[in-house]
């Protein structure tokens, strides 16, 4: 059975981190064989006292980068490169462990049990689950999946609800092999949002992205969306 290890950067999410982390801990697979790690930046809430006492049932590696550093936390007014360093530290704290796959969920996506099962059934180098992105914006049909049409990326639209399809572009929510980081694959800000970045170096590595269509995670993506406490 491999190893795994699940985080990412964390900012003020004190209003949903217990619900994030409860969908975290419910994942049907050997709790032995799991690790947690989060980049912990600049918080002015709860998030910290969160965080720590899960590490205390858990095991968890928490990383501080507070850079106190101009470039908010809310939903559009952060800065892509800030976001691509603090990913890029979960990387290299991933290279320090014993773990197969990086299973990389944004603080804000509510994973299914069977999602991390699913995902590695998939066999790829890269594959996410569905993560709706258009709540907010009235779009229901805006997923984390992207096509390259010249020097565009354009969010798929139409795809298989049954299995794994190739995608040029994805993030929230992805499961990551071990040699595409150790192959020196980083985020970076130059096309864009971070996970751009990260994907177009992917694939200039020979490496192959997909999703699984049919998994989807919940995206809560602000404090104001109604959400079930108890779902």
């Amino acid at each position: 059975m491999c190893r795994v290890m699940i985080g990412c950067p964390v900012r003020n999410r004190a209003w949903i981190l217990p619900h994030y982390l409860q969908h975290l801990i419910a994942l049907a697979y050997p709790p032995e064989q799991m690790e947690y790690c989060f980049v912990i930046n600049d918080c002015t809430d709860e998030t910290e006292v969160i965080l720590q006492e899960f590490a205390h049932r858990f095991p968890v590696r928490l990383l501080y980068d507070n850079s106190s550093r101009p470039g908010g936390w809310h939903r559009g007014v952060y800065q892509f490169s800030r976001l691509a360093e603090l990913r890029n530290r979960l990387l290299e704290e991933f290279l320090h462990s014993n773990c197969t796959y990086l299973f990389s969920v944004d603080s804000d996506i509510m994973v299914p049990p069977a999602t991390l099962q699913q995902l590695m059934q998939a066999d790829k180098d890269i594959v996410s689950a569905l993560v709706c992105n258009g709540k907010e914006i009235g779009d229901d049909q805006f997923y984390n999946v992207f096509k390259q049409v010249g020097e565009r990326l354009i969010p798929i639209r139409d795809f298989p609800r049954h299995g794994v399809f190739p995608v040029d572009c994805t993030g929230a929510a992805y499961l990551i092999k071990r040699q595409v980081i150790s192959a020196g694959v980083r985020y970076n800000s130059h096309w864009g949002a971070e996970d751009i970045g990260f994907c177009k170096e992917a694939k200039q590595h020979g490496f192959a992205i997909f999703c699984h269509g049919a998994i989807e995670c919940e995206h809560i993506m602000s404090n104001s969306q109604n959400y079930r406490l108890d779902s």
